[in-house]
């Protein structure tokens, strides 16, 4: 069993990093794209006398900054702009860039200890154009979403197959070029003061970056308990569903019945919301699947399946970087095991209850939730699924018949928790990408 609830103390801080990581797997270009912005925007906020509780503020925005536009696949073409921008110098940024960065602000600003950030990153585009970029459409720009602006340019312009220190004249020059048309002239002073250093460039390109920002900026003002920690773990279950409309809202399912089932197996309280944590997290391993994959409308390749087959692994590796979430890892990452063993990725045996929930959830959410290629299955068709893998050694039958005990009202919590999980924003794409023959196995959900 894992700790009591009051034991549940991980750091804001640690969650934002994992996170951070995580989503520089979503596209090839970005590596390590997002803690580079932390850590440039923390450098500039510090240098700029920010106090902490802002300078930490800047380097949540920094590393969260373009999950709208990396992780929709509607959106990576506005990802794929923004570095021609980067490297061409055009000269404004088009609308669509900034509405990544005001979809970025919905997805995040409903998380109190995110609410600063989040407005950081809906200006972080904003040129400062001679003044007028003190506002953006009626809005005030604060500086922290200048210094944001300033840090993602810093971020993409070192050639990682060259020596930093021998790039350095050349990105201080381009950089300082921009005062006053490009970025606010007081964020390139700090900039020209803290890139005089070579420890600054050294920094920047050293691959254990969480380490180097936990140390400098690492003092946790914000913990989280369990509550916070569910809170949490419902935001990033938006951003990872964000990424197809196949599965827009089924982290939302899988928590919710997840904790229900929970109950219903007379797990103590504490324990029912740490489930459904682990159920918001169970697929954050598909960051790490292109959404070519995840969206592709006929039937996967073996070569692709494999690909896809990985997701478990690396939803293990993510969330083992933050101390206190291994209850909740074990839960998430075994979420595709079976019973006798042939599951994947890890073939084990060993499964506790907490995941052999989270599997059921996962299938019957799967089965159940209409998606845009196919509607859901009814009683009858999902129960035959399940038990023919129960049947077959795969998941637990104690867990299907507390299920199969209250179908239609556990049927109903799913609709409703994905119901209430689907902001506006995701409206418009949930349906963008449509299935042309409607049909698909239960092997082609890709849960």
């Amino acid at each position: 069993m894992p700790p009591p609830a009051d034991e549940i103390d991980i750091p804001l801080f640690d969650m934002v990093l994992c996170f951070s990581r995580a989503i520089d797997f979503l596209h090839p270009k970005i590596s390590e794209h997002h803690l580079r912005v932390a850590y440039v925007a923390s450098c500039l906020a510090e240098e700029l006398g920010l106090d902490r509780e802002e300078t930490q503020n800047v380097l949540i925005a920094g590393a969260l900054h373009d999950v709208a536009a990396v992780s929709c696949v509607t959106r990576l073409h506005s990802f794929e702009d923004a570095l021609a921008y980067y490297h061409d110098s055009s000269p404004q940024f088009s609308d669509d860039l900034h509405q990544h960065g005001r979809e970025g602000y919905l997805l995040l600003r409903d998380f109190t200890p995110f609410a600063e950030a989040a407005q950081v990153i809906r200006f972080h585009h904003v040129n400062w154009d001679f003044g007028r970029g003190s506002a953006f459409q009626g809005a005030p720009v604060p500086l922290s979403s200048h210094i944001l602006r300033l840090a993602d340019r810093v971020a993409v312009l070192p050639n990682d197959e060259q020596n930093i220190l021998s790039q350095v004249a050349d990105i201080r020059a381009t950089v300082i070029a921009g005062a006053a048309s490009l970025f606010k002239p007081e964020v390139v002073s700090a900039f020209e003061s803290i890139s005089e250093k070579e420890s600054f460039w050294l920094d920047l390109t050293n691959r254990h970056k969480e380490a180097i920002l936990k140390k400098r900026f690492g003092a946790p003002k914000v913990r989280l308990h369990l509550d916070g920690l569910h809170q949490l773990s419902r935001i990033f279950g938006k951003i990872i569903d964000y990424r197809s409309p196949f599965t827009a809202t089924h982290s939302s399912g899988v928590a919710a019945i997840s904790e229900e089932l929970a109950t219903r197996l007379g797990m103590p309280t504490p324990h029912r919301r740490l489930i459904g944590v682990a159920g918001y997290l169970h697929d954050i391993g598909k960051l790490a699947v292109p959404t070519t994959l995840l969206n592709k409308q006929g039937k996967l390749t073996p070569e692709e399946m494999a690909i896809v087959r990985q997701h478990p692994y690396y939803t293990h590796q993510i969330l083992s970087m933050v101390p206190g979430l291994e209850t909740v890892n074990t839960w998430a990452s075994l979420h595709h095991e079976r019973l006798d063993g042939t599951g994947y990725p890890f073939r084990t045996r060993d499964i506790p209850l907490g995941a052999r929930i989270v599997a059921v959830a996962d299938i019957f959410t799967a089965i159940t939730e209409n998606r845009p290629y196919r509607a859901g299955m009814d009683r009858a068709q999902c129960l035959a699924v399940l038990d023919q893998l129960v049947s077959e050694g795969a998941i637990d039958g104690d867990v299907v018949a507390v299920l199969r005990g209250d179908f239609e009202e556990i049927h109903h919590i799913r609709s409703r928790s994905q119901q209430a999980f689907a902001p506006t924003i995701f409206a418009a794409r949930q349906y963008a990408l449509q299935s042309e023959d409607g049909s698909r196995t239960v092997a082609q959900c890709r849960r």
